[in-house]
């Protein structure tokens, strides 16, 4: 009898972990597009009001959710082998010495300067709506939520955008961002050699 019982309430368990799970991936890529070889990925931007530790949602947040989001992205990115990455700590020196900062980046309509900044061909820009670790009564897990763009530098064009929502029950942020890092540049590898 214990042993019914005990199979029913880790089979309940099991079910309300999975319903905490959340999954959706979206890739784009542009029609034609020049080749693109050499790219810097920037930090990603995370302009929420709310950092750190909330204590009504029970969720907290990385101050650097950007960084951490953008190295994880790279990581991904890196292992295609589609591209050669230049290193980040050097894309961020350079453009502190000639006082680029992420906002003007977003704003300009002649790439050329950055791309001989830089000297890659396109750079990846990305926007995190959400990282964090959750919690409630029942279970615990990891929520991301990011966009990242290819912007080509001689044309100022995006070549390809992907997104990647995941909330996941029984894992922190950075697993939630590995599994939808994973999941947006297989989808996207398989587009650009399609």
């Amino acid at each position: 009898m214990c042993r019914i019982v005990l199979i029913i309430f880790t089979g309940m368990l099991l079910a309300a972990c999975n319903s905490f799970d959340f999954k959706h991936d979206n890739v784009s890529v542009a029609g034609e597009a020049r080749p693109i070889k050499r790219i810097a990925v920037l930090d990603f931007e995370f302009s929420r009001l709310e950092k750190g530790r909330i204590e009504r949602g029970k969720i907290e947040r990385a101050i650097n959710a950007g960084d951490i989001v953008a190295d994880i992205f790279t990581e991904h990115l890196l292992g295609t082998g589609l591209y050669q990455i230049i290193g980040k700590k050097r894309t961020q020196s350079l453009l502190a010495q000639s006082n680029v900062v992420w906002e003007d980046l977003l704003a300009r309509s002649d790439w050329g300067p950055i791309r001989d900044l830089l000297g890659v061909d396109a750079i990846v820009l990305g926007v995190v709506a959400e990282f964090g670790d959750w919690r409630s009564k029942l279970n615990w897990g990891g929520v991301s939520v990011f966009t990242a763009r290819l912007v080509d530098l001689n044309s100022g064009q995006i070549v390809w955008s992907v997104s990647a929502n995941r909330n996941l029950a029984l894992v922190n942020a950075a697993g939630a961002t590995h599994a939808g890092a994973a999941g947006v540049v297989a989808d996207l590898k398989a587009k650009l050699r399609a």
